[in-house]
């Protein structure tokens, strides 16, 4: 619902299942992490930055069981961390989550993962404006672009075309 707009729907199921979430300090089933991967995936693509920053301790919880990805949604752990370190502007952590997800999706190989990553990764650039972020930021959409237009995915294209412009 978030890719598509639908901010009142995405919103409205969050408020619903806030309640399948994990619970910080305690063994969570593997639905509630998955849970949070697509909440702060939707939150963060709604732009609502304030929520999703308030799941980053969470996200830091889901790295250091050692998971990796999270099937079936095929999203990685260090993806959805470096996402809510993004949110919640702790930049220097959103790099390093962000370079071990991509070294991760490269050994595997997991091609629309290192797109999605580097998509993840420029919108971090493009919030944070530091000098040479911008031109980092096109270099990362550029080639997940690429990626995007080989494996017939044209509304990612799109995305990453508009965050280009």
């Amino acid at each position: 619902m978030a890719y598509t707009g639908d901010r009142a729907g995405a919103l409205a199921i969050l408020h619903e299942k806030r309640g399948w979430l994990p619970s910080s300090g305690r063994p969570n089933s593997g639905g509630s992490w998955w849970m949070l991967a697509l909440v702060i995936e939707g939150l963060f693509v709604l732009g609502d930055r304030s929520q999703a920053r308030e799941l980053y301790p969470l996200a830091r919880e889901l790295v250091d069981t050692g998971a990796v990805m999270l099937w079936p949604i095929f999203r990685f752990a260090q993806t959805i961390a470096g996402i809510a370190a993004s949110a919640a502007c702790q930049w220097e952590a959103a790099e390093d989550h962000f370079q071990t997800a991509l070294r991760q999706a490269e050994s595997v190989p997991h091609v629309l993962e290192q797109a999605e990553i580097r998509r993840f990764h420029a919108m971090m650039l493009i919030d944070r404006a530091a000098p040479s972020d911008r031109e980092r930021a096109h270099e990362l959409l550029g080639e997940a672009r690429k990626t995007y237009t080989l494996i017939g995915m044209p509304r990612h294209v799109e995305m990453t075309q508009t965050l280009l412009d």
